[in-house]
Parts: structure tokens; C-alpha cells; sequence
């Protein structure tokens, strides 16, 4: 007898959600492989290992259950869920609707052989906390610039998480992150879990080690690729991060690539966690008394407010977001992107090399070291926001992309009011990275200064008529007025050869990157 089928996207993989047949007798279940999609950017190995094995364990658990499953490896999804169609004679196709705007805009326009229902990917039965049309209604009802605290204010009242009996935010205010920039210099991060690949992931990753044109090893691959693998990193994060994440969210260590960090986003963005679960686990834990209020509403503030805030910023800005350049960036990628062993900034290597090695890198990182260097040489907003994309365990276009465009490198300007540039100093301030490099982060210009120097004065310079209206720069402008000439041309000559000599890597140009590819 012909069923309908469900499609499950490999971001999707939540048996909660309301495309899961809750019975086996109500619809075949499809997985895809996509060849265009897996071939699209140079993605990270280790990202495309923990994709098709949270895939394949989430397909292995549902045949266990007694479900028709089907793993097709085909050109595009499109294709896989045409073929699927045709073979079973299914009587419709049933999928969340898509988090990307590529595979949104090719379901929706395919001959699928079969009527196509999508189901919405907010709210009740959705992984987002609210739907994308009352994320939409609200952004109509604010106006640009969006602004995130606004939002996430919607958000907490909406859902009640720590507020008090009149609906006040719990501690007299809604954001604690003046309390969230400690150094950690003399504090130890607690150890990160690890997850040991089984038999399944094992040949996984026989398997993906040999594609060619990907970034990246296996090597070492330790992300949690099942439901049960994700909850035991909630707990371990509740247990034994929490507690001080708050203090020292925005700090960096040499050495040490997880901080305090949670890294529960690969688990999120895939569908192995919920982010109503994350929260209540989070609340429930301040409640407790075992973390302290600035940790528990850092975090919270995290995962309900700015990921549901990107993924508004997505919906609304798309596609036109990919295309943003405000600042009229023009460079290549410089190839320490993509090479950390020619890095010779201690920050810029300890973080590209982090991605290289695990596909990770933590926040501050992503946007005050990587993200800032970007800005501040100019790069061109699609060559930082594709490598992002591709050497990120947890990145899609739907997160990373406003992240970049609209935060790290001020393409867009739909929610930030400002450029996130800064100079060596804040560097030095929250991590210790300046101690075993060797540059000066005291110098201002010359062969010895610490790059982001003369770098973020420069970018300042060269940008004065777009930034100087904004009065939370205006002081920044009176300090360079003060340099005398000769130190601003010493400073603009360092910068210059600076951007000179962070050339493109020869490596990338061979690769390929198909933003729509599904």
C-alpha cells in the first residue's frame, strides 16, 4: 500500500519534530545524501563525518523501532526524494521546512512526483522556539536596526524563563554579559568530554578520509553523534562548566581550544538537542543554586536569544544577505585561513589552528581574532563567510552568515550599529596569547607591532566617512586626530604591508563553492 514519505534533512534529526511518523505503518522514512550538497564547499572532514553518522545512527535507531527506512545517496536532494517517490509510489512528502534558503527555494519549486508538505520549523512540533512567520511579524512590528536585546526580551517573556512574579526580569536586569568578561589567567577549564567513535562513526570516517578537496583531518574526531551522545554533553556542560561559564565566556588560553564553552551547538544545529530543553536544564540548574545568575542568563541568552535572533536576521535579510558589503570590501582570504602553520600571529594561529584540528573554535575567537582580522584587512565578506561555512563543525548558512556579514565583518547592517573592530589591546586583555608571540602588542607601527595595531587604526582611517556619525566612535576619531602626522603615515605604511603581504592561498583556488547547491 503507497504512503506518504518523510523526508529528513541531515539538520532535522529530532524524532520529536512533526514530520516523524509516530507509528511505521503511517510513512516510509527518507534520508539523503546529497553529492552536490557534500561537494559544495571544501567542508571540514570532521564536519562531514559527524553529519552522516548522526545520520545513519538516527536511521539505525528508527529501523530498530520497526520503521520502512531508506539511506539514498543521490546527486541532489531533490533527486533522492524523486527517485524514493517513484520507486515506492509515495502518495506525498512530508519534511520540515528548510533551515537554508538553497534547499527552501528547490523543494518548493520541484516536481517531486508527489504533493510536497512542509511543516513549520518553529514552535509546537518545530526545532525552533517560535515560528519563522512570528519571528518575521515581530522584526515588521520593530523595524531596522533590529536590535537583539529587544528580542531576546520577547523571547524570555514569551516562554517565562527567570522572571519574577510580575513578569520583571529575575535580578533587576535582563542581560548580565557586563559580568561575563573576566580573564581567565590562572584558571584552569574544566576537561572536555569526549565521545569515542564506535563501529558505525569508525567507518565513517574510513570513508570520508579519502574524499579529495576536503579541509581538514578526521583525525581525533571526538563530537557527539547521537541523541544519548548529545544529553551526556548537556549534562557534562550543566555539571561542570556552567558554573563559571559566565565569568569566562569572552576569555582565551594558549592551548586550550574549549574554555568553559558549552559545545553543544554541533548537537543543536543538527536536531540531536532542543534549545527549550537546553534552557529549562540551565534555568533549572540556577534555581538550584548550582550556578550562580550572570552564568545561567549567559547562557540562556545564548541559545534563546542570539541563535533565534540569527536565524530572524537570516529569513529576513536572505537572499541579498550573501551579496552584503557595506564597507566595500575587496581582498581574497588570506592564506593563513587556510594554512595556521603560516600564521605568525600567536591568536590567528592557536585559532586556525583549532579549526583545522577539530573544526572548532570558540566565540571570542570566531569574532574578535578571526572575524576582526577579516575586517580589518578588508576581506570580502563571501570568502571569510564561505570558509566559516565550510571549516565549522556546527556552522550553516542560516547561522554563520549573519554572524559574519551582519557581526564580524559589518557587510550588513540590519542589527549592528558599529563595526566589532579592535586593536591588539582587547586581545591582550581577555587571553594570553601575547606572552609566546612575537610581536609587541604594546607597538603601534613598525616591523615588531603587533598587526592588529596598525591594522585597526587604518581600517578606522579609511572608513572615517561612513563611521565618524556614529557617536560611539566619535572619541576614537578625537584619539587619531591627536597622532601627529608622522606617526598616522607610520601607522598607515605598516598597514599597507601588512595587507600586502597576506596574500591568497594557492590551496583555495581550486576549490569550489556552491552557495544553493542541495
Amino acid at each position: 500500500m503507497s504512503r506518504p514519505v518523510c523526508f529528513v534533512g541531515p539538520w532535522d534529526l529530532d524524532r520529536r519534530l512533526a514530520a516523524f511518523p509516530r507509528d511505521p505503518a503511517d510513512a516510509t522514512i527518507l534520508f539523503v545524501e546529497s553529492v552536490a550538497k557534500g561537494s559544495a564547499l571544501p567542508y571540514h572532514r570532521q564536519k562531514l563525518v559527524l553529519v552522516l553518522s548522526a545520520l545513519h545512527h538516527l536511521a539505525a535507531a528508527l529501523r530498530a523501532d520497526g520503521f520502512d527506512v531508506e539511506v539514498r545517496r543521490a546527486p541532489t536532494y531533490v533527486d533522492g526524494i524523486r527517485a524514493h517517490v517513484a520507486e515506492r509510489g509515495s502518495t506525498e512528502v512530508i519534511a520540515m521546512t528548510p533551515r537554508e534558503w538553497g534547499l527552501d527555494r528547490a523543494l518548493r519549486e520541484a516536481d517531486l512526483g508527489a504533493p510536497l508538505r512542509l511543516l513549520a520549523d518553529g514552535g509546537p512540533g518545530g526545532h525552533f522556539l517560535v515560528s519563522r512567520e512570528d519571528a518575521l511579524a515581530w522584526a515588521q512590528d520593530h523595524g531596522l536596526p533590529l536590535r537583539q536585546d529587544a528580542f531576546y526580551r520577547w523571547i524570555r517573556t514569551r516562554f517565562g524563563w527567570m522572571l519574577d512574579d510580575r513578569g520583571k526580569p529575575v535580578g533587576g536586569r535582563w542581560s548580565f554579559d557586563a559580568d561575563n568578561r573576566k580573564p581567565a589567567r590562572g584558571h584552569a577549564p574544566p576537561p572536555a568530554m569526549s565521545h569515542a567513535p564506535d563501529d558505525l562513526t569508525r567507518g565513517i570516517i574510513d570513508r570520508v578520509a579519502c574524499w579529495p578537496d576536503h579541509w581538514g583531518s578526521v583525525d581525533g574526531f571526538q563530537w557527539p553523534v547521537t541523541r544519548e551522545g548529545a544529553l551526556a554533553e548537556l549534562d557534562h556542560f550543566i555539571e561542570h562548566r556552567l558554573p563559571t561559564f559566565g565569568d569566562f565566556q569572552d576569555a582565551m588560553l594558549d592551548g586550550e581550544p574549549w574554555m568553559w564553552h558549552a559545545r553543544l551547538s554541533t548537537s543543536l544545529n543538527l536536531g540531536l538537542l532542543h534549545p527549550r530543553e537546553v534552557a529549562d536544564r540551565v534555568v533549572a540548574a540556577w534555581e538550584a543554586g548550582h550556578a550562580p545568575i550572570h552564568c545561567a542568563e549567559g547562557m540562556l541568552r545564548q541559545v534563546v536569544g542570539w541563535r533565534e535572533f540569527m536565524r530572524l536576521v537570516y529569513w529576513l535579510r536572505m537572499p541579498g544577505l550573501r551579496e552584503a558589503n557595506g564597507l566595500d570590501a575587496d581582498r581574497p582570504l588570506p592564506a593563513m585561513f587556510w594554512h595556521p602553520e603560516r600564521a605568525t600571529m600567536r591568536c590567528v594561529q592557536q585559532a586556525v589552528q583549532t579549526v583545522h584540528d577539530h573544526g572548532y573554535a570558540h566565540h571570542i575567537q570566531r569574532l574578535m581574532v578571526l572575524g576582526n582580522l577579516a575586517l580589518l584587512l578588508g576581506v570580502r565578506p563571501l570568502d571569510i563567510s564561505h570558509w566559516f561555512w565550510a571549516g565549522f563543525v556546527d556552522a550553516y548558512e542560516w547561522v554563520e552568515l549573519p554572524n559574519v556579514h551582519g557581526m564580524a565583518v559589518f557587510a550588513d547592517d540590519a542589527f549592528t550599529t558599529k563595526p566589532y573592530a579592535a586593536s591588539g589591546a582587547y586581545i591582550h586583555r581577555m587571553g594570553d596569547h601575547c606572552r609566546h608571540c612575537r610581536f609587541d602588542v604594546k607597538q603601534g607601527h613598525g616591523d615588531d607591532a603587533c598587526p592588529f595595531n596598525p591594522l585597526f587604526w587604518d581600517f578606522m582611517a579609511r572608513h572615517r566617512d561612513r563611521l565618524a556619525r556614529n557617536v560611539r566612535l566619535r572619541r576614537l576619531y578625537a584619539t587619531w586626530d591627536r597622532f601627529d602626522p608622522a606617526r598616522q603615515d607610520a601607522i598607515r605604511a605598516t598597514a599597507a604591508a601588512w595587507r600586502d603581504r597576506l596574500g591568497p592561498s594557492e590551496v583555495a583556488t581550486r576549490w569550489s563553492f556552491d552557495d544553493d547547491a542541495c
